[in-house]
């Protein structure tokens, strides 16, 4: 039985809720993890306390974050599953995943029926290099007038600094379209890079003529170097999570304005036929390889 009350409790511990909850612990946090692999909450390591009961752990906590895969991940683990029943009235639900914008409404409705706990749209523009490091950007919004002192205090732990973007949505919304941004940039590196293959100019001159210049953002920089190195399979941002993304955004633009957005259209349906060979797993810079396979 776990006696102890915990600042944190991280439900979700994959490559971003594992280095986020290690983060927050090394940060004077005290953190309580859970997953519905409880191998996978007990590897987070040492200092935070693993469990796999997940009412413990949402009943434990003053912040109840969720960093799981999707939508249906989120409602599943807060409502069939009750966790949001065993969060304590005063407390805080930090939603921290992406889950697009349908999924963020599904979670505010289910929130609304706890009035008594606070729910934050939190998503974090970073992967996991920022989230060891404490470097994430929080995209943060609620209806409350402002954050209490419990959810900052994670915020400046986990990150450089943390956008407050108005009510319940409008960090979802700021996350898709910097994942919009994201896939374009990377999409567009693959094809720069197998360009350049074709033309005989290797990775390591391309490097140098973008590196330093407006042209060379260190995000490009540093997956170029990745692609470079074959290093693909070391992942940071799984490109089955990045695909992912890229289809919230192109499902949320078109309910809300019903336009459409070609150029994000296409990464989608390459990066679906890349998920088809086998490459979600490695991460995202390995849409290099769906473009020269």
């Amino acid at each position: 039985m776990v006696e102890q009350e915990f600042d944190v409790a991280m439900l979700g511990c994959g490559i971003m809720g594992s280095a986020m909850a290690r983060t927050a612990q090394r940060k004077g946090l005290r953190v309580i993890a859970w997953d519905r692999s409880l191998e996978s909450a007990r590897s987070v390591g040492e200092g935070v306390t693993a469990v796999g009961d997940l009412q413990t752990a949402a009943s434990k906590a003053h912040v109840v974050v969720t960093m799981l895969p999707d939508a249906d991940a989120v409602l599943e683990v807060m409502d069939q599953q009750h966790g949001l029943d065993a969060v304590k009235p005063g407390c805080a639900w930090v939603q921290m995943a992406t889950i697009g914008l349908n999924g963020i409404q599904r979670a505010q409705q289910l929130a609304n029926r706890r009035p008594g706990v606070l729910f934050v749209d939190a998503p974090v523009s970073g992967s996991k290099g920022p989230a060891q490091e404490g470097r994430l950007i929080i995209l943060a919004s609620t209806d409350a007038s402002d954050l209490p002192p419990r959810v900052t205090k994670l915020f400046e732990a986990l990150g450089q600094r943390t956008m407050q973007l108005g009510k319940t949505g409008q960090g979802t919304r700021m996350k898709l379209v910097l994942n919009a941004w994201l896939s374009q940039l990377m999409e567009g590196l693959a094809e720069t890079l197998a360009a350049a293959d074709s033309l005989g100019i290797s990775a390591q001159q391309l490097r140098d003529c973008l590196e330093g210049g407006p042209m060379g953002p260190p995000l490009v920089i540093a997956k170029l170097q990745k692609i470079d190195a074959g290093a693909t399979g070391e992942t940071e941002f799984p490109l089955k999570w990045a695909d992912k993304d890229v289809h919230l955004a192109i499902e949320a633009v078109k309910s809300t304005r019903q336009r459409s957005l070609p150029v994000l259209e296409t990464i989608a349906r390459v990066w679906d036929r890349a998920l088809q060979q086998g490459l979600g797993d490695r991460d995202v810079s390995a849409a290099y390889l769906a473009v020269v396979s």
